[in-house]
Parts: C-alpha cells; sequence; structure tokens
C-alpha cells in the first residue's frame, strides 16, 4: 500500500510502522489537535471527535461519514475559491485557510479508523498539512511514538 506520510517522513513513516498501537493513537490525538489548533477551527464536530478519539482511540463510521461530509465541504469551497483567487493575492490566504482546515479535518476522519498503523500515518500525513512548521510537527509526533 502506498504511504504518503514516506513521502513527508521517511523516518517517522518507518516508526509508525513498529510502533505500538497505544503511542500510535496519542501520536494521532496530538497530530489532529495540533491540526486542529493552526486551524483555528473549533467547530463542536471536530471538538466532539476529538474528544471520542482520546477516550475511545477511533471513531463510528457515522462520525467518520459526517466528517467526511465536511472536508468535501471545505474542499468544494477551496477548489472555487482557488479558481477565484488566480486573479488576486487577497483570495490566496482564504484558499490557503480553507485548505488547511480541509486537511485538519481529514486527520480527525483517518485517525478514527480501524487499523492503528494506517489510521496513524494516514492522520499524521494530512494533519502536517494544517501546521505551519512541518518538521517541528513531525519531530514532536516523532517523539510521541518512540516513548
Amino acid at each position: 500500500m502506498f504511504n504518503r506520510l514516506e513521502t513527508a517522513s521517511k523516518s517517522l513513516s518507518s516508526r509508525i510502522a513498529v510502533a505500538k498501537p497505544e503511542q500510535l493513537r496519542n501520536a494521532c490525538v496530538v497530530a489532529c489537535r495540533l491540526a486542529l489548533q493552526a486551524t483555528a477551527l473549533d467547530i463542536p464536530i471536530t471538538l466532539e471527535s476529538l474528544e471520542q478519539l482520546q477516550q475511545n482511540g477511533k471513531l463510528s463510521q457515522d462520525r467518520i461519514a459526517e466528517l467526511k461530509d465536511l472536508i468535501a465541504q471545505f474542499d468544494e469551497r477551496y477548489f472555487d475559491m482557488q479558481e477565484k483567487a488566480d486573479d488576486g493575492a487577497d483570495l490566496q490566504t482564504e484558499v490557503l485557510r480553507l485548505f488547511r482546515q480541509a486537511r485538519a479535518v481529514s486527520a480527525l476522519s483517518f485517525a478514527g479508523e480501524e487499523d492503528p498503523t494506517i489510521a496513524a500515518s494516514e492522520s499524521i500525513y494530512e494533519a502536517s498539512m494544517a501546521v505551519d512548521n512541518q518538521s517541528e510537527f513531525f519531530s514532536l509526533i516523532e517523539n510521541i511514538i518512540t516513548k
């Protein structure tokens, strides 16, 4: 299976492959929290999903479906805005904000998946697209996984 995280951080991807499920679930929660903080995305569904991840380590299929609907909404707005933004730099900031918010929600939806290795790889990759400093982010997540 193609691992997108490997393209961004081979070291972290390698550590995820051998980490314990509990370490991976903890890393997912932290990654999602950082992505939500970076995007100032504090709407009820994201906050509730993060809380469920902290308590249960995963999300219900219904919750994942709700998150995927929200991702589609953000992506649609992002693509629409991107077409308009080609003409002006003012809209580029909004395009980036919407893109990052979509990635933060996507991180949550992946974090809730059943398989902890896939959940961590995909969730952490998506969360990394929402934060400002990826190298600092990857370093922090790697420290969580190796504890």
